[in-house]
């Protein structure tokens, strides 16, 4: 083996020791490349500057209609009869399943619809998480999904290329050790 193979061995050794991989969150698989997750010091930084710039009557004014886009959002999804609301919404994160079709299919056509949804799991759902950019296309979010839904009603089974059926495997396999091994080594691109 040489020096070079070595120190790339060692790399991979170190670089799966820094992701953080969860298998039983409640929001499905989730797997970070850092410690901070989702919320590193940039993001904190931006969310500051935002409040300095907008002031307090510009954030409530903004809040408002965030409020309003869900409220609107989840009663689109409730005139779906195939889908159901997952809990009771009450800020910017509604989640939605459905028993009638693979709603990790759904999140598929989403997917390749422009819309990115987050995958969850126990039960599987996906989440939309409603920004001030939504009050603009509440309409037209609320016809792609019904439209996704019935693309899946009328062709059930695996979309090419989607997701889905990872996700599906992932919730049905017992060893929760070899789903974090498959999301470190997806992180690492070693798989």
């Amino acid at each position: 083996m040489s020096a070079k193979q070595l120190l790339m061995g060692l790399t991979i050794l170190y670089l799966q020791h820094q992701f953080v991989a969860v298998t039983e969150w409640s929001g499905g698989l989730y797997v970070s490349p850092s410690i901070a997750g989702s919320r590193p010091g940039g993001l904190i930084a931006g969310a500051w500057a935002a409040m300095m710039s907008l002031g307090q009557e510009g954030y409530l004014e903004n809040t408002r209609v965030i409020m309003e886009v869900s409220k609107s959002i989840q009663k689109g999804i409730e005139g779906i009869p195939e889908l159901f609301i997952i809990g009771r919404p009450d800020m910017t994160v509604v989640a939605f399943g459905s028993n009638d079709v693979d709603i990790f299919e759904v999140n598929d056509i989403m997917s390749s619809r422009g819309w990115h949804l987050n995958a969850l799991q126990r039960p599987n759902s996906i989440h939309i998480c409603i920004t001030l950019q939504h009050a603009l296309v509440i309409e037209e979010f609320v016809k792609d999904l019904r439209e996704s839904v019935q693309i899946v009603k009328k062709n059930p089974g695996p979309i090419s290329g989607g997701l889905a059926p990872i996700y599906g495997a992932a919730g049905r396999m017992p060893d929760r050790g070899l789903v974090q091994d498959l999301l470190v080594n997806y992180m690492d691109g070693s798989c």
